[in-house]
């Protein structure tokens, strides 16, 4: 019962300071101490730390000796490969594995998108986000494709809200494509469908880009 314990514990703070990291409530470059996130979980040194290491090997944070753990900066580069796994695997979802989709969920989906008018709570607007790329990703049923999105997830929820601060119209826009991209699967139009997930994925990636090079540097 103690290693069950001890497991859960790890897990419960592997999934708490990623999800923070992942709102950007940690944001890229941010400092943390793990004797504050100790106190925050309530939790002894070593689920945390475990915690850390996991959360290190997948290049989330980095660990400095006597200094402390810094949430890990986003790079140009990391925004190219992001978007080059994007790019290959969410339109093939649609054009190769369509008759996985479900069409009734795209349904309201698209009335969502079509009704968004602006403002709302940023949780909600980015909820709606992650279900409807997920929705077209679960179509895909290859384990592997499946888990190498899973990879990258953190990493595009991040850009996507440090885009959605940095450039206002990028929500509403984001709206009017997603859909763009149900509509084209409503209508069966799936080689429409995949040409509109590529132009968003580049849009995206552009307003990535752009976050960027609004900070100085090549990382946020």
């Amino acid at each position: 019962m103690t290693a069950e314990r001890d497991s859960s514990m790890q897990n419960q703070a592997y999934q708490f300071i990623r999800k923070k990291i992942e709102s950007c409530e940690y944001a890229p470059n941010d400092m943390l101490s793990e004797s504050l996130l100790r106190e925050e979980l309530g939790f002894s040194r070593t689920p945390v730390r475990e915690a850390i290491g996991r959360l290190a090997q997948e290049g989330l944070v980095r660990v400095y000796p006597k200094r402390g753990i810094m949430v890990s900066p986003i790079s140009i580069g990391d925004i190219h490969k992001i978007f080059e796994v994007r790019a290959l695997v969410e339109p093939y979802a649609l054009t190769a594995h369509h008759d996985k989709i479900d069409l009734a969920e795209l349904a309201r989906f698209s009335e969502i998108f079509h009704s968004y008018s602006g403002g709302g709570e940023d949780g909600e607007i980015y909820d709606v986000d992650d279900r409807f790329h997920e929705t077209l990703i679960a179509a895909l049923e290859n384990d592997y494709l499946i888990e190498l999105c899973d990879r990258i997830h953190v990493q595009s929820v991040r850009l996507r809200v440090l885009s959605g601060r940095l450039i206002e119209s990028r929500i509403r826009d984001t709206m009017a494509e997603h859909a763009r991209i149900a509509d084209a699967c409503l209508a069966r139009d799936w080689r429409g469908a995949a040409l509109a997930m590529t132009e968003h994925l580049r849009r995206s990636k552009e307003s990535s880009l752009a976050a960027i090079m609004r900070n100085a540097g090549q990382e946020i």
